[in-house]
Formats: C-alpha cells, sequence, structure tokens
C-alpha cells in the first residue's frame, strides 16, 4: 500500500469516529450498503424513530443533503477500508 493513501484513510476514518458515535456508524454502515430503515432497526433492535434520528444526526453532523449523498459518500468510504 502507498504511503499516501494510507495516511489519507486514516486521516478519513479519524475525521467521520471523531464526529459521529459508534452507534451513528453502525446505522450508517448498514444505510449505506442497501438496508432500509425497517431492516436497520430490526437488525440493531432500535425503533425506526431512532434509526431514521440516527442518521438525521450524521447528516447534520457531515453536511449531507440527500439520502443519494450520504449512500454515495459511505459506500465510497467503505470500499477504502
Amino acid at each position: 500500500m502507498d504511503i499516501q493513501k494510507h495516511f489519507e484513510k486514516k486521516k478519513i476514518e479519524q475525521i467521520l469516529t471523531k464526529k459521529l458515535s459508534k452507534r451513528e456508524v453502525q446505522v450508517l454502515s448498514l444505510y449505506a450498503t442497501g438496508f432500509s430503515i425497517e431492516d436497520i432497526s430490526k437488525i440493531l433492535v432500535l425503533s425506526e424513530s431512532t434509526v431514521y434520528t440516527h442518521i438525521k444526526n450524521v447528516f447534520e453532523k457531515i453536511r449531507i443533503d440527500s439520502s443519494a449523498d450520504v449512500k454515495i459518500t459511505l459506500c465510497l468510504f467503505w470500499h477504502m477500508f
């Protein structure tokens, strides 16, 4: 692995883990891979309202305006690691 790429990945990982809670990362990793809010609520044993709130909070924390944007961003992120 290229040293520069290694540090770029670490920087992105650090930024997201500092801004997002562990639960937000769990919810969004499932959401980014195509699971619905209903599916995520069943997998993580949360209410659909709680899942929606986690997604909304992440949108605000990383300034993403739409569901499509977050899915694209997170899919790219998860494929980097």
